[in-house]
């Protein structure tokens, strides 16, 4: 049996106070928070504390300059045009981009990179799967898709640079003990992350409930039956031979016809590559 009493309490102290001890991707997402909860809100103002951040505005130049976001190959050079041409939510993924970016490398443990690295990959592929499968899916935006796959392992990057401090969970011998506090805490964690940045409300609603398979209210059902078929097709597309559970995984990639079946895995191959390299990010 596994105690995190002591640790939990730390970290819900500082997320109660304020004090999240969050690194510079996500207190530029904190700052912009308000304003990019307003659709109307003036591209000038996004722009301005974009720009205060230089690792997010590079971020979102190379994210507004990708083959995914720019089909026609016409290279944009300000951090206005580019919010222009991918609009809000990519400005929330490229400040989360660096802001796992740090987190993933305060995580220095061998032990600790190893998970992160995991939890990296494993956003960023569901995240291309969600964008891709968003239009069969009716009312679902791709790039919000898109953002609530790449924040839906918040909670174990925060928890990791966190757990570095403590000798129970940087020692690489209770590697146990590490892995049973990420799962059954970074799934909760997460949601409190996103709404603490100021998430949209539909994201923040899908990452309460998705791992538990639960239903979730009419409004946000069709995101959350998205991020199920992403996770579900994460193995088939990505890693057929390391396939966990092959049957549920290859039920889920032949639901679709051959030809779409075939589609999905050429596109999300190459968005995932295009995707990491506008991420600046293995």
């Amino acid at each position: 049996m596994y105690s995190h009493h002591g640790f939990l309490v730390a970290v819900e102290r500082d997320l109660l106070a304020g004090d999240a001890q969050f690194p510079t991707g996500l207190k530029v997402l904190t700052a912009l928070r308000q304003v990019l909860d307003d659709p109307d809100a003036p591209v000038a103002r996004v722009t301005t504390l974009v720009s205060a951040e230089p690792l997010v505005t590079a971020r979102l130049l190379r994210l507004a300059n990708c083959a995914t976001f720019n089909p026609t190959g016409l290279e944009i050079f300000t951090v206005e045009q580019a919010v222009r041409r991918v609009g809000f939510n990519m400005v929330r993924t490229a400040a989360m981009a660096v802001a796992i970016a740090q987190m993933r490398a305060l995580a220095d443990q061998p032990h600790m990179q190893a998970i992160a690295d995991e939890a990296w990959q494993r956003s960023v592929r569901l995240s291309v799967l969600a964008r891709l499968l968003a239009p069969g899916h009716a009312g679902v935006n791709a790039d919000e898709a898109g953002l609530c796959a790449l924040v839906s392992d918040l909670g174990t990057f925060y928890l990791l640079q966190r757990a570095r401090h403590y000798p129970t969970y940087a020692d690489p011998s209770r590697q146990d003990t590490l892995q049973d506090l990420l799962d059954h805490h970074a799934a909760p964690i997460t949601g409190r992350l996103a709404r603490e940045l100021g998430m949209p409300s539909t994201i923040t609603t899908v990452l309460d409930v998705w791992r538990q398979q639960r239903v979730a209210s009419d409004p946000v059902q069709p995101l959350l039956a998205c991020m199920w078929q992403a996770a579900a097709l994460l193995a088939p597309v990505f890693d057929p031979a390391a396939q966990s559970e092959p049957e549920s995984g290859a039920q889920a990639l032949t639901s679709l016809t051959s030809a779409c079946a075939s589609q999905l895995e050429r596109e999300a191959k190459a968005a995932l590559a295009d995707l990491l390299m506008a991420l600046g990010a293995r």
